[in-house]
C-alpha cells in the first residue's frame, strides 16, 4: 500500500453509498488516477463542507489522500459543478451513469484517463444543456472503442476503401463494407444506410458538435443496434448501468406512442 498525500485531481461523481452512520462512500471518475473510491468520513452531518461536492452528476477539482491499494480519502474542494438538468431528469441521469460507468470500464482503477475525461466532461456538459442525449452516448460509446482493444474500421469498406458505395458492418472483418464485398460476410448486420452513415460522422465528431438533431425513430434504433452488436459481441461488455438505461427509454419511447 502506498499514499499520495495533498493531492490535487478533477473528477465527476458516479455514485455514493452509506457506509457508517456519519460517512459515506463515494466513486468518483478520476482525470489521474481513473476510477476511486473515497471514504467521506462525516459527511452525512449537517453543515459538512463538502456536500455539495460529493452530489450524484457534480463535476469538482479536489484535493485529497490517494491510496494505491483501498480506499481514498477526500480532504477538500477548489471548485464544484452540479449538472442540473441531469439531477433532475431520471432518463438523462440514466445516459449520464452509462457513460460514466462505461469510461471507469474502461480505465483500469490507478490508471490515467487522459483524454476521455475531457469528452466525458464536455458530453455531460452537452447533455445538461438539453443537446441530444443518445448521440452524446453513441459518440461517446464510437470513441471508447479503441480503449477496450476494438477499433472497427469506419472510414470506408475494410477491403478496398471505397466510400462512394452503400455500406454495411461486419463484425467479422472488423469495419465496414462495401456492397462489392458484401458477400465476404454473410452475416453482416444488414444495417441502413442512414444509421451507417451517421456512424461515420459520429467517429469523427466531438461533443461540441451535437445539439438538438431531428433523426427518425428507425435511425436511431438502427444506430444503437450496430453499437449494441459491437460491445456485446467484440466488446464482451454488459454494464448493468445499460440494461437500467435500455429498459427506462424502452418505456419512455412505448409510452410517447
Amino acid at each position: 500500500m502506498s499514499w499520495l498525500r495533498d493531492v490535487e485531481f478533477r473528477g465527476m461523481v458516479m455514485y455514493r453509498r452509506d457506509y457508517s452512520e456519519r460517512d459515506l462512500l463515494v466513486q468518483i471518475l478520476t482525470d489521474r488516477f481513473g476510477p476511486k473510491m473515497f471514504l467521506v468520513r462525516g459527511a452525512k452531518k449537517r453543515g459538512f463542507k463538502m456536500t455539495s461536492a460529493i452530489l450524484p452528476f457534480t463535476e469538482a477539482e479536489y484535493i485529497g489522500r490517494i491510496n494505491s491499494d483501498g480506499l481514498s480519502y477526500l480532504t477538500t474542494t477548489k471548485s464544484t459543478k452540479m449538472w442540473r438538468h441531469i439531477s433532475s431528469d431520471l432518463v438523462l441521469q440514466a445516459y449520464a451513469s452509462y457513460l460514466l460507468t462505461l469510461t471507469a470500464a474502461a480505465f483500469p482503477e490507478g490508471n490515467p484517463v487522459g483524454r476521455a475525461y475531457d469528452l466525458i466532461q464536455t458530453a455531460l456538459e452537452r447533455m445538461d444543456d438539453q443537446a441530444d442525449a443518445q448521440l452524446l452516448t453513441n459518440l461517446v460509446e464510437v470513441k471508447l472503442l479503441g480503449e477496450f482493444g476494438v477499433a472497427p474500421y469506419l472510414q470506408g469498406c475494410v477491403i478496398c476503401q471505397r466510400n462512394d458505395l452503400p455500406l454495411d458492418y461486419s463484425e467479422a472483418l472488423g469495419g465496414l463494407l462495401c456492397q462489392n464485398h458484401w458477400d465476404r460476410d454473410p452475416y453482416r448486420l444488414h444495417a441502413r444506410p442512414k444509421a451507417v452513415a451517421l456512424l461515420q460522422r459520429l467517429a469523427v465528431w466531438q461533443p461540441q458538435q451535437i445539439g438538438q438533431v431531428q433523426l427518425s425513430d428507425l435511425t436511431r434504433r438502427e444506430l444503437q443496434r450496430i453499437l449494441d452488436h459491437i460491445y456485446t459481441d467484440q466488446v464482451g461488455l454488459k454494464l448493468k448501468s445499460k440494461v437500467f438505461l435500455d429498459e427506462l427509454t424502452s418505456n419512455s419511447n412505448r409510452l410517447k406512442k
